[in-house]
């Protein structure tokens, strides 16, 4: 984890996938599951290796909803990471089972301006994060610790998380654009669908070039609650044989006795072993890529999860 966390791994330029980058962001995505006494261990260690970074960082906590963000920040970029769905955590599963498509209205707290519309239970944990834990507040405090001199509308910030954090990280790319932050980029892990419909073309034109979805082609979470919301990013299936593959976005149906395992494909853990496997290179990546859903094959039944929606 130390080696992955190097400032210097990552490639701020965000337009092509970068598996040290992935490895990066899948790292921060991992540490805001941790207790705040072994956060600040992994801290101090990672400031010691690479004290050139002016490394700061900051975790939210909202016990209300139970939503939390880990900000991590150097001189040259800030990275929010979301946590994610916690099994033990009741909150979490009931955030995930609010799956009912909810928009902003008129008498809302003007910090909510432009948060897509979107899963209900997913909006409701970043709202809490901007009302409650005051989350740009936050920003901009950590970056000017970080990097004194810089201007808050061009320094790079970038999201990540796996996810229930995932899924916050999508509704959040809006509210960043909104406030006249500079949104470089996102790599999400697992992500569950989050933004409507009606809002996924123009969330695509406008940052999808930016932002990577890494799902297991068996995980039944990046596939569920479909109710006229989709992803927008660029999307990477990992398959059986653990390779990845670029590939167009579906709702992908299988056999019921396949959901038994699908936290056992739902878990980081096995997203960062595949992004490290020297077959999962950029270059290796896209030369397997050129077959439609080649990763799984011939005769699988998919669906646009918008294809219904008005």
């Amino acid at each position: 984890m130390l080696s992955e966390l190097n400032p210097a791994t990552v490639n701020m330029d965000f337009g092509d996938y970068d598996p040290a980058t992935a490895l990066y962001m899948g790292q921060l995505s991992e540490l805001a599951y941790w207790k705040a006494d072994q956060l600040e261990g992994l801290f101090n260690r990672v400031d010691s290796l690479y004290p050139e970074s002016n490394l700061h960082y900051q975790f939210l906590d909202n016990e209300k909803t139970h939503t939390q963000a880990l900000l991590w920040c150097t001189k040259n970029f800030l990275v929010i990471a979301f946590r994610g769905t916690e099994p033990s955590k009741l909150r979490d599963w009931l955030s995930d089972a609010k799956f009912w498509n909810y928009e902003n209205n008129p008498s809302q707290n003007v910090s909510l301006a432009n948060m897509p519309p979107g899963h209900g239970g997913f909006r409701k944990s970043l709202m809490e994060l901007i009302t409650e834990k005051e989350i740009f507040h936050e920003i901009d405090k950590i970056v000017k610790k970080s990097s004194p001199e810089a201007n808050l509308s061009e320094f790079p910030v970038y999201l990540t998380g796996h996810s229930l954090g995932a899924a916050i990280s999508q509704l959040f790319i809006e509210c960043l654009h909104y406030k006249k932050y500079n949104f470089a980029g996102a790599y999400h892990f697992a992500p569950p669908l989050a933004v409507s419909c009606s809002l996924s073309e123009y969330m695509k034109a406008n940052f999808g070039d930016r932002v990577y979805d890494i799902v297991n082609y068996k995980d039944y979470i990046p596939r569920a609650g479909r109710n006229g919301v989709a992803h927008f990013g660029k999307f990477y299936r990992i398959c059986d044989d653990n390779l990845l593959y670029k590939e167009e976005t579906a709702y992908v149906r299988f056999s019921g006795r396949e959901y038994f395992f699908a936290l056992k494909y739902h878990k980081l853990s096995n997203h960062l072993r595949a992004i490290r496997d020297a077959s999962n290179s950029s270059a290796a990546i896209s030369g397997r890529s050129d077959v439609p859903f080649g990763c799984m094959g011939e005769g699988i039944r998919y669906v646009d999860p918008c294809a219904e929606t008005p």
